[in-house]
């Protein structure tokens, strides 16, 4: 799935020649990569091609999402709320690897990540796979135009007894690894695959739905890459309904094949109906997670996520978190981050980040909770900043060439 986060497995399958792939996440952690191990192709005249979409950071897909109606796309909140960092999201519409109907990209309006989603556990490896909570890793995306005409939703599943052991159809974008002879990997990315499983528990609690391989297909499962795509159920007349969101592994000891954790999505229906139709109206909420995007001349990634309340007149902040991400990252560097907001006076805090795996550093900054991070129309002087040191060096912005990089908590 997409920021999703530390570490990456490979299978090799003696005697095939193809790793197929898709997002789940691994090691009880969310991954922002993922992808369907021992699938098929989805083929276009499948109702999965047509209802299941890929999410695109700078032309390659990073999650995997479904079509809930003609301008929402519903996907995992830690997609959506993580690193690698996205500078903007766009969504495919088609296995733009393969010659059937031609892709088709539109970009997205506004994101949203369910509040209830703990933004933390993304630099976190053992996540309670049976929570007595529930953990809200579901989030969506309201498109800037309809989706194209051929596209066609599946339904989601009304709320109803599951019986446990029935066929449940995992599918995403992920990444697919071929094996040539030589022993060289060839990875491929923009195919949609499926493959079946079994529902093997349901967390009511957690509202969260628990998947295992079959007896015939135990490599079958959903990994890196596929984050946020559904599960659909397969009903009696052999019809599909969609029940469920990739989350993560289900734990530390077992790799993307034998078990995995989906959110339950039938239980936040009413979560997604009225959030699509508070932003189609550009109505924001205290609640809702906001980002900030820069770009270092290195190419490192910086991204700033935050969510901001009403107080009165004035704006306070919640909680405050940066990602710093760099494909050459191994977490042998050390990294330090500013982050200042001055109005009336200098809040500033300085952080050493860790190392959260994938490539990627991340940091809370608490001292700016409850703190003013907004000026009222008549307040000027407004300065606002990050600074990111890799190795006591600061990286410059890739626009300005400052040793910072500047920024509103408040877009007035």
């Amino acid at each position: 799935m997409m920021f999703f986060n530390n570490y990456r497995s490979l299978f090799l399958f003696l005697g095939t020649a193809a790793i197929l792939s898709l997002t789940a996440c691994v090691r009880r952690t969310y991954n922002a990569s993922p992808y369907i191990v021992s699938g098929e192709l989805v083929e276009e005249s499948d109702p999965i091609y047509r209802s299941t979409v890929s999410l695109d950071y700078g032309g390659s897909p990073v999650c995997t999402g479904f079509v809930f109606d003609k301008r929402t796309i519903v996907t995992a909140a830690h997609c959506l709320a993580g690193g690698p960092v996205r500078t903007e999201y766009t969504v495919t519409f088609g296995s733009k690897n393969r010659k059937l109907i031609s892709s088709v990209t539109v970009p997205a309006r506004q994101t949203l990540a369910h509040a209830g989603w703990d933004r933390g556990d993304l630099g976190r490896k053992n996540i309670d796979p049976m929570p007595q909570f529930q953990k809200s890793d579901i989030g969506m995306i309201v498109l800037s135009q309809d989706v194209p005409d051929w596209v066609k939703p599946l339904p989601l599943k009304e709320i109803g007894d599951i019986a446990i052991g029935r066929d449940v159809i995992l599918a995403g974008f992920g990444e697919t690894r071929a094996l040539t002879e030589n022993g060289v990997v060839t990875e491929y990315r923009g195919f949609l695959r499926k493959t079946k499983v079994k529902l093997a528990a349901l967390n009511e609690a957690g509202k969260e739905l628990i998947w295992e391989s079959p007896a015939d297909n135990q490599g079958a499962s959903s990994c890196h890459g596929d984050s946020g795509g559904p599960m659909f159920f397969v009903e009696d007349d052999g019809s599909l309904t969609v029940i469920g969101v990739t989350s993560r592994s289900y734990s530390a000891d077992l790799d993307c094949r034998v078990k995995g954790i989906y959110t339950d999505a039938r239980k936040y229906a009413e979560w997604i109906r009225s959030n699509r139709d508070r932003i189609s109206k550009g109505i924001i909420s205290p609640d809702d997670w906001q980002h900030r995007y820069f770009n270092a001349k290195d190419g490192t990634k910086i991204a700033l996520d935050f969510r901001i309340k009403p107080v009165g007149p004035e704006y306070i902040a919640g909680e405050v978190w940066l990602n710093v991400f760099n494909p050459s990252f191994t977490g042998k560097e050390n990294l330090e981050a500013t982050v200042s907001s001055y109005i009336n006076s200098l809040t500033q805090q300085k952080l050493k980040l860790e190392y959260a795996g994938q490539n990627r550093y991340t940091a809370k900054f608490e001292k700016f909770a409850d703190q003013k991070v907004c000026a009222i129309a008549s307040r000027f002087g407004i300065k606002q900043d990050v600074v990111v040191e890799v190795n006591g060096t600061s990286l410059p912005d890739s626009v300005s060439g400052e040793g910072k990089f500047n920024f509103k908590f408040c877009e007035q």
